[in-house]
């Protein structure tokens, strides 16, 4: 298990500190404009590449995608009730307490902890979030909704695209196939040297309010990911990636969010670097629960205690 463990730890945190490092020691690397090559092309490719590519069952692929939505619904619930009772801004806190970075950090881990397997089931989880973060979420913090942007977002179409090749169980040419894989492989490496850049820029606000936060994000995650695997019985290495994708920390996505309309950004930047850290901190241990969920090695609630007594 202590190699499985550093073997899924380190690539992450290699990755991330490269980032961490260019952003420190100059050259800035050009952070737009890489997110934006990568939410455009390499995001929309990944999920094309690998769910059009996959073996497993349609059931399973759906499974997971379900999995994503009641994910999202029980932490929603449960950030919402404990914004309310801390008196915390819903508008400004919400989406970073509910919403997972299940892309740059939660890929790579069940990707090496699950393998190709681990991956394919983690895209069809991180779709789903990918969508409510970029319709949901802008409703949640600025109060309206485009339809006009929604229809622009390359995901939405990359998630079309699949639905009729799997309706239709015609294969994309191969030129589709290879070009799209290609493109996608630079999502998971980018995305977590980006993670590094924006850990070594966000400036912390008000370090007691981000911790605080940032601990109610990861019993959020945790509580959802192991209510959601309960409630649809889940099982094997679909019950534990989407413990993991569910138990992942704040989503840098939100802090844009909350820049771009005026929510309280400095603090939501604070609660997105504490989250992250915690949840390296954290890693071990989250590792170590979701491959027991996945070998069944031990009750859900042997699991979450142990995990409750480790944290």
């Amino acid at each position: 298990m202590t190699g499985e463990l550093v073997g899924v730890i380190a690539p992450i945190l290699l990755m991330a500190a490269i980032g961490y490092w260019i952003q420190k020691a100059g050259p800035n690397l050009e952070t737009k404009s890489m997110s934006m090559l990568v939410m455009m092309v390499g995001t929309p490719a990944l999920v094309f590449s690998s769910l059009t590519s996959t073996d497993l069952p349609e059931e399973v692929l759906f499974q997971m995608s379900f999995g994503a939505i009641c994910t999202s619904i029980v932490a929603g619930f449960l950030a919402t009730v404990f914004l309310i009772v801390s008196g915390f801004n819903l508008r400004s806190f919400l989406p970073s307490l509910t919403m997972p970075n299940s892309g740059n950090i939660g890929l790579p881990v069940v990707l090496l902890a699950f393998g190709e397997e681990g991956l394919a089931i983690g895209v069809a989880f991180f779709f789903v979030i990918a969508i409510l973060q970029y319709t949901v979420m802008p409703i949640v913090t600025a109060g309206t909704f485009s339809l006009t942007r929604t229809l622009k977002e390359p995901l939405v179409w990359s998630v079309t695209a699949v639905l009729l090749v799997k309706a239709t169980g015609i294969d994309p040419p191969e030129v589709v196939s290879e070009t799209t894989r290609l493109l996608g492989g630079m999502m998971i490496p980018v995305m977590v040297i980006l993670l590094g850049a924006a850990i070594a820029r966000l400036q912390v606000g008000d370090i007691g309010t981000a911790i605080l936060l940032a601990s109610a994000r990861l019993v959020i995650g945790i509580v959802a990911g192991l209510a959601t695997i309960a409630l649809l019985d889940a099982k094997g290495t679909v019950a534990g990636s989407m413990f993991l994708m569910a138990a992942m920390p704040s989503a840098i996505v939100t802090y844009v969010f909350a820049e771009r309309y005026g929510r309280d950004p400095e603090k939501v930047a604070g609660l997105i670097v504490a989250s992250t850290l915690m949840t390296f901190a954290a890693l071990p241990a989250l590792l170590w629960a979701g491959l027991s969920i996945a070998n069944q090695n031990l009750p859900i609630g042997k699991i979450l205690s142990a995990l409750i007594s480790g944290l």
